[in-house]
């Protein structure tokens, strides 16, 4: 029979698989970290210098400032196309300014 370590726990292949799997669906739209320790990484990235991969600080601050200039992009295209967010709309409507003029009962009006 042969030798395995503790068979309570996933081989080293499934391991790395699952992680891959992990990473990949972290991955969409944000930020993400090169696959190292796995057989899959055969690059060598430096660790300073303007190609070294950015801190997890760093990569937040990234991350809002994409998510920002998208937003300030599909604003500019709104007002391209001619739809623009109303901001400066009044918060009251003609049913709360109505209600408050016909607030008297009939009774005050009878005598």
């Amino acid at each position: 029979m042969p030798s395995r370590g503790n068979p309570n726990v996933p081989n080293k292949q499934r391991r790395i698989a699952s992680r891959v799997k992990v990473q990949k669906r972290n991955a969409v739209n944000k930020v993400s970290k090169n696959p190292r320790g796995t057989a899959r990484s055969n690059v060598l990235l430096p660790t300073s210098g303007p190609l070294a991969l950015p801190s997890g600080k760093k990569a937040r601050k990234l991350e809002k400032a994409r998510n920002h200039a998208r937003q300030r992009a599909v604003e500019n295209a709104m007002q391209k196309e001619g739809e623009v967010q109303m901001t400066d709309a009044p918060k009251t409507t003609k049913a709360k300014t109505t209600k408050k003029q016909d607030d008297k009962m009939d009774v005050d009006g009878i005598s």
